[in-house]
């Protein structure tokens, strides 16, 4: 009798702790649900830069023939871009957005797992959000949001022991960009570093990489082989791509600057964590995240630091987000108050990086306005000229363009070796000039075109304005 009785207790706590667990799930899953509802409305049909232009255009386009290098990227788009019911520009901020969430609940997953604290785990979401790449990535459409969010779920797959799906899916992150591709230290690592504490046990870790590898390669190899061409010698192909011509200390030198940039007020939160967790048996014994990131970091810096403007050690810097969790779970009382101290300072690098990324955001959405009121009022294709290089050009060009009419934008060097082309009767279109612009520079024009002052979105605009035959 007294058996069953204890039996029946012991199935009730189980029940209740089991209901208990399934509350606190479902909990986490509404906070990262919330987290994605509450940075809709920051949202904007704009862009990032003219990378995000050229992208969405081939996604209009359903191209998947060019800019191989990132076709994983341009395929979820098209997916996103038949499921969501708005513009383009539009629906791809939607898709950044909604993947970026979806990468920190996989950083949350890993520190949740080493950590086995789900408050610690959580602190992860804040330090991400106070990088201010990563929140501009989450509002502006690119790959490098992608590839975090990508990178992120595999590494949380491989440490829960779903080696084969972290392998497809960190397959992918290489299809979205190749620079993911250093970042396979991560997985190597971790793996060697728990291979070790386990004093000589290879047999299953390896076949753990093995699964990994071949999860990476089914989904890899095969897309590679069809789209070999482009994907290896196109323009912007592996072989191909515009890369600075750094010397290795200015790689690391960059790379360096780019993280103190980023962490800013955390900088010393993620030493002091780093220490601890390299001093932690327990973190040893799990695989050692610490040593796994910094050696990441050093190959990132190395190998894929070949780019200015590109932010190759963002994965690194939103993984980075872990080893806090880790140092609070495993050190004592007093330490814990210091580290929960420290990261009070990651709310100065949210409130700071918001206002970054959201200055960004309404700068381009005063850009695209001007452009679709120039449009609103040139009967022919506009040609927008002052703009300032490559990447401006090619986001005023898609702003300004509709099916019927393919805006063109120009620099004003460019524009002033070509005003010939704009003297034919069958070139003469709309120009409207971002720059001071006076009758002496464009003499030849005037016998063709009457300049005009306008007001377009609050700001005044010089004109030329095709005089009938």
């Amino acid at each position: 009798m007294r058996r069953a009785m204890g039996s029946e207790l012991g199935a009730r706590v189980f029940a209740a702790l089991g209901e208990a667990e399934a509350r606190k799930r479902i909990a986490v899953c509404l906070f990262f649900l919330a987290l994605f509802a509450a940075h809709l409305p920051l949202l904007r049909p704009v862009l990032q830069n003219g990378d995000s232009a050229v992208y969405n255009q081939q996604i209009d386009d359903r191209d998947l023939t060019n800019r191989t290098t990132h076709v994983g990227y341009i395929a979820l788009g098209i997916v996103f871009n038949r499921l969501l019911p708005f513009s383009t520009d539009l629906n791809m901020n939607v898709m950044v957005l909604l993947v970026g969430v979806l990468g920190l609940a996989g950083v949350y997953s890993i520190a949740k797992a080493w950590s086995e604290s789900r408050l610690a785990a959580l602190s992860t979401v804040p330090l991400a959000l106070g990088l201010p790449s990563q929140v501009e990535g989450m509002l502006l459409s690119e790959v490098d949001c992608v590839s975090v969010a990508f990178v992120a779920l595999a590494f949380a797959c491989f440490q829960r022991g779903a080696a084969f799906p972290a392998g497809l899916l960190f397959g992918f992150s290489l299809l979205v960009t190749p620079l993911s591709g250093p970042l396979v230290v991560l997985f190597v690592t971790t793996t060697a570093v728990r291979t070790l504490a386990e004093r000589g046990a290879l047999l299953q870790p390896l076949r753990r990489l093995l699964k990994f590898g071949g999860g990476s390669l089914f989904v890899y190899v095969p897309t590679v082989l069809v789209l070999y061409r482009d994907y290896v010698h196109g323009p912007r192909g592996l072989l191909h791509a515009p890369r600075e011509n750094f010397t290795v200390p200015k790689r690391i030198g960059t790379s360096w600057e780019f993280i103190v940039d980023e962490l800013d007020y955390t900088l010393p939160l993620y030493v002091i964590a780093a220490i601890i967790c390299l001093a932690s048996r327990r973190m040893w014994r799990a695989g050692q995240p610490a040593l796994a990131l910094f050696v990441s970091v050093a190959v990132m810096a190395v190998v894929g630091q070949r780019f200015v403007d590109v932010p190759v050690q963002l994965p690194n810097l939103v993984l980075f987000g872990v080893l806090p969790a880790l140092a609070f779970a495993v050190s004592r009382p007093a330490l814990r108050v210091a580290l929960a101290v420290l990261f009070c300072a990651c709310f100065f690098n949210v409130r700071s990086s918001y206002a970054r990324a959201l200055a960004d955001v309404r700068s381009r959405e005063r850009d695209r306005n001007v452009c679709l009121a120039i449009k609103a009022q040139s009967e022919k294709a506009p040609l927008l000229v002052g703009v300032s290089g490559w990447s401006q050009s090619r986001m005023f060009e898609r702003y300004a363009s509709s099916p019927e009419l393919r805006a063109k934008a120009l620099t004003w060097q460019a524009f002033v070796r070509n005003q010939k082309h704009w003297l034919a009767p069958a070139n003469r279109a709309p120009i409207w000039f971002f720059r001071k612009v006076n009758s002496g520079e464009i003499g030849r024009l005037l016998e063709h075109y009457s300049l005009e002052s306008r007001t377009v979105a609050n700001r005044k605009l010089k004109v030329l304005v095709p005089k009938p035959d």
